[in-house]
């Protein structure tokens, strides 16, 4: 089956459905374990900085990147669980090409690689100016097998968000074992006003659209429950 970029995208099916049997628990990174932003200012700041360091490197923007570290202050509580993160860094600047970021991602050695165009993505929700964070982060394990339509309508019901592009990227280059297991809905955002862009990785991560919006339990739709930028 070729998507709208004449990609076949049957290949993402393919590692779950051959050895769907045989697939290793998940091994979660640092972002992923389970923090209470009111108990644990330590860990926070060690997952600030790990991700910052990264965030610095695509950027260019040591002192804007950290200028974000005052907002922990403002995070409440945040959902715990599988699948969660308390906040992913999303760097922004009009030079940080789609290829730059997914150049950042890599997974067993092999390094991302976008098939989108800049230019004919769009965002659904207006965004921060500048760095921010996105807040209370689900990966997208707990939408598998829902619609990217029906996700946003879920996440409006709980008063949250459909992850972009920018925001996807950002969370998979910290934590790039996140695609192993699940390809990740960006349903914030829209490459040519109707097709949805995701993330999945087989021979590489890739960002590419999902033209066919069927449910499909290897797909899940990345949400947060808000973003702080330092004029928000």
């Amino acid at each position: 089956m070729l998507d709208s970029q004449g990609m076949d995208v049957l290949r993402y099916f393919q590692p779950y459905n051959q050895n769907s049997t045989n697939i290793s628990p998940r091994k979660e990174g640092l972002s992923m374990t389970t923090i209470a932003p009111n108990t644990a200012s330590a860990a926070l700041k060690h997952l600030f900085d790990w991700q910052a360091e990264q965030a610095i490197t695509l950027s260019g923007d040591e002192a804007g990147i950290k200028a974000l570290y005052p907002l922990l202050e403002q995070i409440g509580k945040v959902t715990e669980g599988e699948g969660r993160i308390p906040f992913v860094i999303v760097a922004q600047s009009p030079h940080i090409t789609l290829s730059m970021r997914m150049e950042k991602v890599v997974l067993d050695g092999n390094t991302g690689a976008s098939y989108l165009a800049d230019n004919r993505v769009t965002n659904l929700y207006t965004i921060p100016e500048g760095h921010y964070l996105m807040v209370d982060v689900e990966d997208g394990r707990a939408m598998r097998n829902t619609k990217p339509s029906v996700a946003l309508a879920h996440f409006k019901r709980g008063k949250r968000f459909g992850g972009t592009v920018s925001e996807g990227i950002s969370m998979v280059t910290y934590e790039p074992e996140i695609l192993r297991y699940h390809c990740t809905d960006l349903p914030g955002s829209r490459h040519d006003s109707d097709d949805v862009p995701f993330l999945g990785a087989s021979d590489e991560p890739e960002l590419i659209v999902r033209w066919f919006v069927d449910a499909d339990p290897y797909f899940g739709s990345l949400s947060c429950g808000s973003r702080l930028g330092l004029g928000t």
